[in-house]
């Protein structure tokens, strides 16, 4: 997330400086690069963030059809693992958001 920040900087800085000369087409396609790899990263934990989450609804069934203790302890695993891919994935859906609404003022920006 750090890179995430210094990137969003750095753009932001770019966005209020008053240069004129600013090559804005290179700056815009380099921040749709970096938009692209973050949609990448997304999917990714998207798709690790359900695989979990249905493992962890499978591990429910099989608790509510077999209760053992052993089982139990599984749902609870799965669910600690769950809640934090869950929180990353949130901030990973927030800042491709926001990236798309800077992506628009640097193309405000070139017109």
């Amino acid at each position: 997330m750090k890179d995430l920040k210094e990137h969003e900087n750095y753009i932001r800085q770019a966005l209020e400086s008053e240069n004129v000369n600013f090559n804005w087409v290179g700056l815009r396609d380099y921040h749709k690069s970096k938009i692209e790899f973050l949609q990448h990263e997304r999917l990714t934990h998207l798709l690790v963030t359900l695989s979990f989450g249905l493992f962890f609804l499978i591990s429910v069934f099989f608790t509510i059809v077999f209760p053992r203790m052993e089982i139990v302890l599984l749902d609870l695993l799965f669910l600690l693992l769950l809640i934090p891919y869950i929180v990353y994935y949130y901030k990973l859906e927030n800042t491709v958001q926001f990236w798309y609404q800077i992506f628009s003022e640097i193309n405000a920006k070139i017109k």
